[in-house]
């Protein structure tokens, strides 16, 4: 997932990593010390740096995460996140969207998409998009767009101490004020966010979203032999089957899922939902993913007739072809 830039792990990671001391590379210079498994990675990372270069708006680049503390593997996502010249909160959510517009634009350019999921996250009182871009070869980008300000003030404050500066430009004059190079906001988000309560299409879509990336991750973790990070995937992509059921049948509050199901009518569940339980063994927990693919399409279906959304579909497609594979034993 995206990096919060809230209070990070611990400065060593589990290898026991350090994220680096005052003489530690950055940027470029980090690019090329990193080994070919994650050759997938730096391309895409070095084609962010590379249009960073050329968009006055940016800010900065950092990446975080198991690529920040040394301990990513070739299945490692690139959690990161893009500062922005822009003031913090509401009133840079011009700035801030124009600068996610800029790099979903630019995606296409660093790899074959699957696609693409955008919207916003964090607390209530910043302003934070998030894009998490699949690509074709398996690499995946967990990008983080905000105000320049609120990374400077979690660094500043210790709560990021596994990120690594991929590019990073010193404040224009006038920081956080218009600048004739940048271009319009245009169709950037604008006032208060939707109620919770207010099921819409694009609600749907994230939910449904969300649910593939917590399968695809169900793959990753079992290609590892990591069953229990399996498991807890396993159960994620259930919460949003339930919560897509729920929105289709009218629930009061769907985001809560099982609970509201349960509520609203406790004899009305996902046809063949109990197929998706499994217990900590790896052939079980690869039966019960395959079969919340074809569980969370359905259900991902009838929430969209009540709630008109443009589904993941091909998002959908890569993920049950990649859960039809065996990989290993």
């Amino acid at each position: 997932m995206a990096p919060e830039l809230g209070p990070g792990p611990a400065a060593a990671g589990a290898d026991g990593n350090s994220p680096g001391d005052a003489d530690a590379l950055t940027g470029r210079a980090w690019l090329a010390t990193l080994p070919g498994e994650l050759a997938a990675q730096r391309r895409v990372m070095a084609g962010l740096v590379d249009r960073c270069e050329a968009w006055p708006l940016v800010r900065s680049l950092l990446v975080g995460c198991s690529l920040g503390r040394g301990a990513a593997d070739a299945l490692s996502d690139i959690d990161a996140a893009l500062g922005v010249d822009a003031p913090r909160g509401e009133a840079g959510a011009g700035r801030v969207g124009t600068a996610e517009a800029m790099v979903a634009a630019a995606l296409p350019e660093l790899g074959t998409l699957v696609d693409v999921l955008r919207h916003r996250t964090g607390p209530a009182d910043q302003h934070v998009r998030r894009i998490f871009a699949q690509f074709a070869d398996g690499t995946q980008l967990d990008l983080a767009v905000v105000a320049e300000a609120e990374v400077e003030a979690r660094r500043r404050g210790g709560g990021a101490p596994d990120f690594i500066p991929l590019y990073q430009t010193p404040a224009p004059p006038g920081s956080g004020e218009p600048d004739a190079r940048m271009p319009a906001a245009g169709s950037a988000p604008r006032g208060e966010p939707p109620a919770a309560y207010a099921v819409t299409g694009e609600q749907v879509r994230e939910w449904a979203f969300l649910g593939w990336c917590a399968l695809i991750d169900t793959d990753k973790y079992l290609r590892r032999d990591s069953l229990w990070e399996a498991h807890s995937r396993l159960h994620e992509a259930r919460h949003h089957i339930w919560a897509l059921w729920a929105a289709a049948h009218g629930a009061l509050y769907p985001w809560h899922g099982l609970s509201q199901v349960l509520d609203h009518d406790s004899g009305n569940l996902p046809p063949g939902i109990e197929s998706t339980v499994a217990g900590l063994d790896a052939a079980d927990l690869r039966r019960a993913a395959r079969a919340s693919t074809g569980i969370l399409a359905a259900v991902s279906a009838s929430a969209a007739r009540r709630h008109p959304a443009d589904l993941p579909t091909a998002m959908a497609t890569y993920v049950t072809c990649a859960l039809s594979r065996d990989y290993w034993h």
